[in-house]
């Protein structure tokens, strides 16, 4: 299991807005409410949101020193948050007493993931982290980054996170997908294999369930690999349509 410390372990989309806000502030720049909910500027890396979407600046080295302080405020903010999301430990929990192996990816550095980490008490819940030292660009590139320190092939692997990005990197090298409803609406995450409005709505069973036609799908794809000619007509012949797991909703018990 796979997570983004980003948005599924800490509240990071609130905490870099409250920082935007403190450098508006701080700086007297405009700062219009409904940017604050714009989602391009949760995605796009601080040093771009502030000349695309902000105009705060309009060279690199003035974009990049404006980056610099909305980092040092987040930092800050986030030494104020001592507990996960809501089901982050519960489902930590569970997923230990099965043995199961977490990785954790953020595009932060490790010692202040660490610290946050120790302040949640969860510091030895994951086995692997996949932090801003490793130096990866994409999502995708921290996803098998964490695979194969994991040590489990990627389409072994289920990703929560809680963004659409996030979710379009994770099928792009063949993860599961589980979405947790954060500032996106459930439309928006339909592309998901499973969306959650808290990690404590899900079970070991279905995670399980993600990959209960795992097998018959890997060996399709071998055979086309083979011969694809072959392949494609052996689907023809066969008749009935291979059974895939759909997007499943999952609402938080009564």
């Amino acid at each position: 299991m796979v997570f983004n410390f980003d948005g599924v372990v800490a509240d990071l989309p609130t905490i870099k807005r409250e920082a935007w806000v403190m450098l508006a502030q701080q700086l007297e720049l405009p700062l219009q409410q409904q940017m604050l909910q714009h989602p391009e500027l949760q995605m796009m890396p601080p040093e771009v949101a502030v000349v695309r979407l902000l105009r705060w600046a309009n060279d690199r080295r003035a974009a990049i020193g404006l980056a610099m302080q909305h980092a040092e405020l987040a930092g800050q903010l986030l030494q104020q948050h001592n507990r996960p999301l809501e089901g982050v430990r519960e489902w930590l929990d569970t997923l230990g007493r099965f043995n199961v192996p977490c990785a954790l990816v953020s595009g932060l550095d490790r010692s202040t993931v660490q610290a946050a980490l120790a302040r949640m008490t969860l510091h030895d819940h994951f086995q692997v982290m996949v932090t801003a030292e490793d130096e990866l660009e994409t999502i995708s590139q921290r996803l098998l980054t964490a695979s194969v320190k994991l040590g489990r092939a990627p389409n072994m692997c289920v990703y929560f996170d809680s963004s659409p990005p996030g979710i379009t990197a994770a099928h792009n090298v063949t993860f599961k997908a589980v979405a947790v409803q954060g500032i996106y609406r459930p439309h928006q995450l339909k592309n998901a294999d499973i969306t959650c409005s808290s990690l404590q709505d899900l079970s070991v069973i279905n995670m399980r369930r993600l990959f209960a036609n795992m097998g018959s799908e890997f060996m399709d794809l071998q055979k086309q690999a083979a011969s694809q000619r072959n392949s494609n007509n052996d689907s023809a012949n066969k008749g009935g349509r291979r059974r895939r797991i759909a997007n499943a909703m999952m609402e938080p018990d009564e």
